[in-house]
């Protein structure tokens, strides 16, 4: 079973052979133009685009998924990736720049980026990057008319798990609660209504706080005296017990 570090170390290495094979077809390209002043041929053209597309795509795509494999919580190394997304995005820039100056050549079958390429990138950069640094390769983008959605709009916040000491302290608490209600229902079979207003109260907040580390979401919406309550998770537990009089619907 292939784990989540394997995964990333695989993720980078390809990376790093999507380079060479995108460099080792530009290379002799930009040689030839440089040394020999030839303009390269649409078939050369169509391929470089082909090679950087797959190139930058892999990498936006990887940002991405980086999260999901648990690689940002390494503070070294999400910043490292950062810098090189900073590279990478440049990069993307001069590739754009290159094909644009052969418009001529390759006609109608330049690729234009959309409205929100490489958006995972620039908000990894501008998450993790000094923001003089970040905003200096948003004026880039800009200058050269290129998309610039990841710089401009922040992605979901992702949602936070819960602390495992968060989660044995409901457990510890609503087991202790309930094991006191229970100690008090047998010790004291009938309760004066003050007493019983606690207990139910007590009983409530024992069983929310189980519920709470129970995996599901419980919706309840329900009509107390003139007031309507709507509640989830947990509370809807809570509001359950505290509204719900068993004795009473039995008339005891």
């Amino acid at each position: 079973m292939i784990t989540n570090e394997q995964t990333v170390i695989q993720a980078e290495a390809e990376i790093e052979g999507l380079k060479q094979a995108y460099m080792e077809h530009l290379n002799p390209i930009v040689i030839k133009i440089h040394e020999h002043e030839e303009v390269p041929s649409l078939q050369d053209l169509l391929i470089c685009q082909k090679l950087g597309a797959k190139y930058f795509n892999f990498i936006e795509s990887f940002v991405g998924n980086s999260g999901l494999l648990g690689a940002h919580a390494n503070g070294k190394w999400v910043t490292g990736f950062a810098e090189t997304c900073c590279s990478v995005l440049k990069a993307f820039v001069v590739h754009v720049n290159f094909l644009r100056s052969h418009t001529d050549t390759l006609k109608g079958a330049l690729e234009q980026p959309d409205t929100a390429a490489y958006a995972n990138m620039q908000r990894m950069v501008k998450e993790y990057l000094p923001k003089e640094q970040w905003q200096a390769l948003e004026e880039l983008f800009k200058n050269n008319s290129l998309p610039i959605a990841g710089f401009e709009y922040a992605g979901a916040n992702d949602l936070n798990e819960t602390p495992k000491w968060q989660l044995v302290t409901g457990l510890v608490i609503g087991v202790l609660f309930a094991l006191i209600i229970l100690l008090s229902a047998i010790f004291i079979p009938s309760p004066t209504p003050t007493q019983f207003f606690v207990f139910r109260g007590v009983f409530a907040v024992s069983l929310a706080a189980i519920a709470a580390i129970i995996p599901g979401l419980l919706n309840v919406e329900s009509r107390f005296q003139q007031f309507s309550i709507k509640a989830t998770g947990a509370i809807a537990v809570f509001v359950i017990v505290w509204m719900l009089n068993p004795p009473a619907l039995f008339g005891s």
